[in-house]
């Protein structure tokens, strides 16, 4: 599934809420985006074995979309490089490798496939980007418009949360199909995840 964290039904809500003209456009073609977002997912995988990269230990990337939506960007950060300047990249990196660390630790399983799958991570998603989504391959993380939301990178239960989606998608056969009440526990079990990581 394409998950995000801030549902279309609530981006939709807080643009009926707002005064603000522009904000109101933002918030609701973000949430058509999403549902263009998840539209390309079911087409993704019919042509993928899922699309992650398998690599038997903790192995962490983070790209820069630069403000686009072009997945994945720009590799700015790769396993075992510094941290850097930039905030949203060390941020996304610390919390998909807690992630990891709580799965390898806590419930013995090799990342989110329980085959060593590559947490892939792209930041700066397209330019006031109000959410933060799992896309069946990786994560995806927007910058906020600075009014309603901040950036997304920096609460480890947002991407703990996010990545578990990924846990769902790999653990459960079949999947939970992101509906009803297969979507709720989907959902629920994510909230958990997010929380104990």
């Amino acid at each position: 599934c394409t998950c995000f964290i801030i549902s279309s039904k609530m981006l939709r809500l807080l643009a009926e809420e707002t005064d603000d003209a522009d904000e109101r456009c933002l918030l609701l073609d973000q949430a058509e985006l999403s549902a263009h977002l998840r539209g390309q997912r079911s087409v993704a995988l019919a042509n993928t074995a899922f699309g992650i990269a398998a690599t038997g230990e903790k192995r962490r990337t983070v790209y820069d979309a630069k403000g686009k939506t072009t997945l994945p960007g720009k590799l700015v950060r790769g396993e075992g490089a510094k941290a850097g300047t930039d905030i949203a990249v060390n941020q996304a990196y610390d919390g998909a490798g807690a992630t990891y660390d709580f799965l390898r630790e806590v419930l013995k399983r090799n990342s989110i496939d329980g085959k060593g799958a590559r947490l892939d991570s792209t930041v700066h998603y397209q330019k006031n980007f109000n959410n933060a989504f799992w896309n069946g391959q990786q994560m995806v993380y927007g910058d906020g418009d600075g009014k309603l939301f901040l950036g997304f990178t920096g609460a480890i239960d947002v991407i703990a949360h996010e990545l578990t989606h990924g846990l769902s998608q790999h653990a459960v056969p079949g999947g939970l199909v992101y509906e009803d009440q297969s979507g709720a526990l989907n959902e629920s079990i994510s909230d958990v995840f997010g929380s104990m990581v």
